[in-house]
């Protein structure tokens, strides 16, 4: 009988086992890391300076309890398309190229460099009937944003940049920045295909924290108001702890 009633324990214990990993019918809490691939479109002040740009992204989402997500992120931004690309004219010669520090012609790259970092929460509301922790995903977020004109020399032949001399030149801006997300997640039963993806819109309240641009000979202490509306492709890695929610059968 004692040996009878340790097996059916046994078989108990081993159900909720398989109850708590079956996320097709349980709601779980996770910890979820991510990487995250943003293609962007700037506006408002953003969009004088840089075009169409990317992001790559990682966080770090704790799934807590009714499906709330909490935890932060960071990303590098990255582009080589500049709008803002007079800001060397007057360094260069009559036909359009820059002398080197041997008399010879020389090349510059421009491209944009930023970074973003914020604290996430969110929600997750489930609207398929067979995963309660799969659906609509909505993200708010609150950090800092950085990005500036990076200045690449061909050569590293050019004393015009040597130094200190690039930063006079580079735009180099920075502020708070807020963002919103909208979109759908995806917990794969087999763990393998776990994604969200969906619309993110991010504001920065950002200046010129540079002491002197050198191309306009002034100190730009102007408000800016940067956005970026983007589409975002998110693969992640969960971990999973407790049920918050198991389903019996009498």
């Amino acid at each position: 009988m004692r040996n009878l009633s340790f097996l059916f324990c046994l078989l108990a214990v081993n159900s909720v086992a398989q109850k708590t990993s079956n996320i097709k019918d349980t709601l779980l809490n996770a910890k979820i890391i991510s990487g995250a691939y943003t293609f962007q479109i700037p506006a408002a002040d953003m969009a004088k300076r840089f075009g169409n740009g990317s992001t790559i992204e990682g966080n770090f989402l704790f799934k807590v309890g009714n499906n709330w997500l909490i935890g932060a992120s960071g990303g590098f931004l990255f582009s080589s398309n500049i709008r803002e690309d007079t800001i060397l004219d007057a360094l260069k010669t009559i036909s359009g190229n820059f002398i080197s520090s041997n008399g010879i012609y020389s090349s510059i790259v421009l491209n944009e460099r930023g970074y973003l970092i914020q604290a996430k929460l969110g929600k997750i509301i489930p609207v398929f009937d067979s995963n309660p922790n799969s659906g609509i995903m909505t993200t708010i977020g609150a950090g800092f944003i950085q990005h500036k004109i990076k200045i690449q020399e061909i050569g590293n032949d050019l004393p015009q940049f040597a130094g200190d001399y690039v930063k006079g030149y580079d735009r180099l801006t920075n502020g708070i920045c807020f963002s919103q997300f909208l979109g759908i997640i995806h917990f794969d039963p087999k763990k393998l295909l776990n994604f969200y993806t969906g619309i993110e819109v991010t504001e920065g309240f950002t200046q010129n924290r540079r002491d002197w641009n050198f191309d306009q000979q002034l100190v730009d202490r102007t408000n800016r108001f940067d956005l970026l509306i983007g589409l975002k492709l998110a693969w992640f890695l969960p971990f999973y702890g407790h049920t918050y929610q198991e389903f019996y059968t009498h």
